[in-house]
């Protein structure tokens, strides 16, 4: 199937937002940082996100990005919805079948149900994930993190060796 670089980009900058932003300013600018990601193709992704009303943004001095929704509330299929296609033609890409053949004439029909049956599959697993699943996850893997570290490694930058 066809997810391009938006959808785990996605997930990390809204892990990064839920981490960060309660008491740090987040900007596209620090996803794009944490992310290894143009600071363009974050904030377009935050377009994305706030449109699908998972991020809200704030403009100005103080302005940022926020989750608009409690991380248990949004799960990684709301994210892929948000930024990838979930057409099933559009994952799946058929050739142009030759209509005089048999097979090619067939060929939709017959592979059509099997397909949307794996988006199907895909939807039903990723609805079982949300944001704060992944978020205890993270957690557990980095047992003494503290918010603040992450803060760090982006807005300190390293110190220079010789």
């Amino acid at each position: 199937m066809r997810v391009s670089k938006k959808f785990p980009t996605a997930v990390h900058a809204l892990l990064y937002v839920a981490v960060l932003s309660p008491k740090h300013r987040v900007t596209s600018t620090l996803v794009s940082e944490s992310t290894g990601s143009n600071a363009v193709t974050i904030r377009n992704i935050f377009l994305d996100l706030s449109r699908d009303g998972l991020l809200a943004t704030s403009a100005g001095k103080n302005g940022g990005v926020h989750l608009a929704k409690e991380p248990g509330d949004i799960t990684l299929w709301d994210i892929y919805q948000a930024v990838e296609t979930h057409d099933v033609e559009e994952i799946f890409k058929l050739h142009e079948a030759d209509s005089t053949c048999p097979v090619g004439k067939n060929i939709y029909q017959l592979l059509y149900p099997h397909m949307l049956d794996a988006v199907t599959a895909m939807k039903d697993s990723m609805e079982q994930v949300t944001l704060g699943t992944l978020l205890d996850e993270l957690q557990s893997l980095l047992k003494d993190f503290q918010p603040e570290e992450a803060a760090k490694c982006i807005m300190e930058p390293p110190e220079e060796t010789l």
